[in-house]
């Protein structure tokens, strides 16, 4: 739960900065103080839907990728319809800045599985190393 929480206020600080960035490329001059609830609001959303998709256990990548994909679209047009983004931003920049949202999402989640691997490998290098010494007459 601990970590979903994280993943969902990491993602909304990532949206913000390149809701800022992709703002820059439009002359844009200010950033709406509702906007930052507004997209915490659907990134709670899409790390929902993606816990839901990833319990189901899909064994095709390809397919859950896409189902992924998916519902990240499907809550920005959502989300877009409700408050009014579609003025400001074309549908196609908020589609690209949910796929780049996902991809940079699943490079941070292999950071930290790789992270997490080097801490398990430490720890079993550890214990042999104890088992060892007990080992030795």
């Amino acid at each position: 739960m601990k970590r979903n929480i994280v993943n969902v206020f990491a993602t909304t600080g990532i949206s913000i900065l390149l809701l800022s960035v992709v703002a820059l490329f439009y002359n844009a001059e200010y950033l709406y103080l509702k906007t930052v609830f507004q997209v915490l609001g659907v990134n709670m959303i899409v790390h929902l839907g993606l816990v839901l998709i990833h319990k189901i256990q899909i064994k095709y990548v390809v397919l859950e990728t896409a189902l992924d994909i998916l519902l990240i679209t499907g809550a920005l047009l959502a989300f877009g319809v409700l408050f009014d983004w579609f003025t400001s931003t074309p549908i196609w920049v908020l589609v690209i800045m949910g796929i780049v949202m996902y991809m940079l999402s699943l490079l941070l989640d292999l950071l930290q599985m790789k992270k997490e691997a080097q801490e398990i490998n430490e720890l079993i290098r550890k214990r042999n190393k104890e088992t060892q010494i007990l080992q030795v007459p």
